[in-house]
């Protein structure tokens, strides 16, 4: 989503106009059952296809599609998904943007970070794992995680997923398909600044400035962003070709917790990568290291 512009209500309309464009542009008129016809200029469904599709006017669709000033009820918007056939995420981007109402839009980042949250972090061992909050700001880590990031000592404004994805080049020289799981991020972080509430928040405030940095700072991230792509945070399997340990194959887990916390747990999927953990980083005798403030 592009975030850059100040005005909330105006970013909403304008981030609505092309997300809806770009999801009409990937149907096709025999996605839907319609003869191709000819003479079309460009991909996908016409305006007037669609709206016919989804039971709305042309007219109103058209407007709506323009950022004007319109509030479709949900009957119209939950139509306008079937027909666009959008998953769960895209349906729930699509309403924020519309203007329902974010989920957990005002949840703040806790000072700190429970302490059996701590614990079960701290238990995951040799499975690197770590604390991230709200704002995406990495709290708390594991000496697994550290050894595959390298968070100790680090700024607080590195401190977070969008580093880590980003602007760490050791650890995303060694993540196989580093590509694959960096469009995922982005459209993790997009459908979570919706969630969040947009500008309308803090929260969203906090994720729209990450936006904006990874935006500024990495060429390729301003060229996903603006393909609209959009994802629930959910876990994956990663490949990491660690130059000193080997090839770890790994499930990474997403563990929601209170207050808006989730614990990432990336536990090894076979026993070699189990083994080459143990050897990445030792048992730890004492406690985890917490995020510079």
């Amino acid at each position: 989503m592009d975030v850059r512009d100040v005005d909330d209500t105006g970013e909403r309309r304008s981030a609505l106009s092309s997300f809806l464009r770009s999801r009409r542009a990937r149907l096709t008129p025999q996605d839907v059952g319609l003869a191709p016809g000819v003479r079309r200029r460009t991909p996908g469904l016409r305006r007037e296809e669609l709206a016919l599709l989804a039971g709305v006017g042309v007219t109103w669709y058209t407007w709506l599609e323009q950022g004007r000033d319109i509030h479709p009820s949900p009957e119209v918007l939950a139509s306008l998904a079937r027909t666009l056939r959008l998953d769960r995420a895209e349906t729930a981007y699509l309403f924020r943007l519309a203007g329902g109402h974010p989920l957990d839009g005002e949840v703040a980042a806790p000072g700190d970070v429970p302490a059996p949250l701590l614990r079960l972090m701290r238990a995951q061992w040799p499975a690197p794992s770590f604390v991230m909050d709200a704002n995406w700001d990495i709290r708390a880590w594991n000496p697994g995680a550290d050894a595959l990031f390298g968070l100790t000592g680090r700024p607080p404004q590195e401190c977070n997923l969008a580093w880590v994805v980003f602007g760490n080049p050791v650890h995303r020289a060694r993540v196989e398909h580093w590509e694959e799981h960096a469009r995922r991020f982005l459209a993790q972080l997009r459908s979570a600044y919706a969630e969040r509430g947009g500008e309308a928040t803090a929260v969203g405030r906090r994720l729209a400035r990450m936006i904006r940095q990874v935006r500024g700072e990495y060429p390729e991230a301003d060229r996903w962003l603006d393909e609209h792509q959009v994802a629930e945070r959910s876990g994956t399997e990663k490949v990491i070709r660690h130059e000193r340990v080997g090839v770890l194959r790994i499930d990474q887990h997403v563990l929601l917790a209170a207050e808006g916390l989730q614990l990432i747990v990336m536990s090894p999927r076979d026993a070699g990568t189990e083994e080459r953990l143990r050897t990445l980083a030792p048992a730890p005798e004492a406690a985890v290291a917490p995020a510079p403030v």
